[in-house]
């Protein structure tokens, strides 16, 4: 249990004496050898994972499986890249003189109170201390959100914060809902809100309750998630806190909050059906899907417009786990990763691009290949991963999904007559209407994406601009991004297979 401990305690150590310091080497000096550290106590935890299955320990509270290691593994990892970024990020505004010593010691607090709040949150045994962790990091990355302290940036932040809040409080009484049908099961003698001990007494679960429980968790928790109609927050967040912070919100905040639904959703499943909490996920994913694509389209600021894709791809995830079953569970969960690498290097690239041009509007970016040739590839990279384009790895999940998808329509072998063979034709028309949907806000996003970022990458670039890429720890995250894109599209590495399909069993109501 010490690797478990040390996954909590490091960064909590990191954050105060940050506090402390107030020059910036020893600031991101600190940060990165606790992100090294971090991934060196994940390490272990994956090896006993794949070995044994379950840690459980510390009166119970914590609990890691392998669908805890595998979104451990998305907030460390990413941890590590965004702490890269980071030094070549705010030694440029550093030296500038827009950023104080203060700001950088608080920004760096907030950062690592951030990170220790999504691990508690994946590694705890209870419904209740994972809403306090997801609290936490509302409260967390307000501020950072609003780091540069712009009337922009101020109004992202409070935005942020009113509406997560609200969503967070409907996610408690969700599970104040939880605790009571538990309650119900046993008398009030052993209620409980620890996952271990809810999924042993599921079955005694009152499905009513635990119905309008799962409702209330996933508008919470999606809220959070940024899926539509919860979203509002997400553009504004997202074009106006720093680069890094970004691509923790976008790569493993968002997927921090899906586990958070995961795990009620493992409850609701084995207490009445995966086919409820499964249609409710694909409703709001379609939902989320559809509207991200329209606005895609009409986007004129480059940060929004990943934004945006935040919401699509969160939207295509919900719809794996809805389907469910080994292939959309599979694909879903691969996705919250390739999207976690994808989004966080586009959002880099977006912050370099940001730095050189001084502006947030496409059309005012050209020749981007003449300027900084590594921005422009890892922001081309990002954006064909993210339109789903092979041989890159998120072809591969949104692949899945939507094969997923597919089963679901053929996947009966039954002979109906009458009536019986009505209802099935209707089923079936419904389904293959979905897969047409799919498909065409598929093509929708993958033409706007690519028109909208094309013409920055390609073109002339204005006279008077700088050219020739400024070489740091930034460029060093664009590599291990591409380099990782690049990999997983052609093969997945055994040990992650395993554990994927480890968390698929885990998922599976048996």
């Amino acid at each position: 249990m010490n690797a478990v401990a040390l996954l909590l305690i490091a960064p909590l150590v990191a954050g105060f004496v940050s506090l402390g310091l107030r020059h910036s080497k020893p600031l991101h000096g600190i940060n990165l050898a606790t992100m090294l550290l971090l991934n060196g106590a994940l390490v272990a935890v994956l090896t006993r994972v794949l070995r044994e299955g379950t840690i459980q320990g510390y009166h119970n509270l914590i609990l890691i499986d392998a669908l805890s290691a595998f979104i451990l593994l998305i907030i460390a990892v990413i941890g590590l890249v965004s702490s890269l970024y980071t030094w070549s990020y705010f030694e440029h505004y550093r030296m500038q003189g827009d950023i104080a010593p203060a700001r950088m010691s608080r920004y760096f607090f907030l950062f690592h109170l951030f990170m220790f709040a999504m691990i508690l949150a994946t590694v705890a045994n209870s419904l209740g201390i994972l809403w306090v962790a997801i609290e936490a990091t509302t409260l967390a990355t307000t501020f950072l959100i609003n780091f540069f302290k712009r009337k922009t940036s101020l109004e992202a932040g409070w935005k942020y914060l009113i509406l997560c809040s609200v969503g967070i409080a409907l996610a408690l009484f969700g599970t104040v809902l939880m605790y009571m049908s538990s309650v119900r099961a046993t008398d009030g003698i052993d209620a409980t809100l620890n996952l271990s001990d809810l999924m042993g007494i599921a079955t005694q679960l009152d499905p009513h309750v635990v119905k309008l429980a799962f409702v209330f968790i996933l508008v919470g928790y999606g809220t959070k998630i940024g899926l539509v109609p919860m979203h509002s927050w997400v553009p504004e967040a997202y074009s106006e806190a720093p680069a890094p912070v970004v691509a923790m919100l976008a790569g493993v905040l968002e997927t921090v909050a899906v586990y958070a639904v995961l795990r009620s959703k493992m409850v609701v499943d084995a207490a009445v059906s995966p086919g409820y909490a499964g249609s409710l996920l694909i409703v709001f994913g379609f939902l989320s899907f559809g509207v991200a694509a329209f606005f895609i389209l009409v986007q004129r600021d480059y940060k929004r417009l990943f934004a945006y894709s935040s919401i699509e791809h969160m939207g295509i995830a919900a719809i794996g786990f809805g389907i469910g079953g080994s292939m959309g569970t599979f694909g879903a969960l691969f996705h919250l990763l390739n999207h976690a690498l994808a989004k966080s290097l586009a959002f880099f690239a977006a912050g370099h691009v940001q730095i050189r041009f001084g502006t947030r509007v496409i059309g005012e970016v050209r020749g981007l290949f003449k300027v900084q040739p590594l921005t422009a590839a890892a922001l081309l990279t990002a954006t064909l991963a993210l339109v789903g384009m092979p041989p890159l790895s998120m072809f591969v999940s949104e692949f899945s999904v939507l094969a997923s998808l597919a089963t679901r329509v053929y996947a009966s072998d039954t002979i109906h007559i009458g009536r019986f063979m009505t209802v099935m034709v209707a089923d079936e028309v419904r389904n293959l209407g979905l897969i047409v949907c799919f498909l065409g806000m598929a093509v929708v996003v993958f033409g706007g994406f690519l028109y909208r970022v094309a013409g920055m990458v390609w073109g002339d670039p204005p006279d008077q601009l700088k050219r020739g890429e400024t070489w740091g720890l930034g460029q060093v995250a664009f590599v291990l991004g591409m380099g990782a894109l690049v990999v997983l599209g052609v093969m997945i590495p055994g040990s992650l297979k395993k554990l994927m399909d480890l968390s698929v069993a885990t998922m599976t109501v048996r």
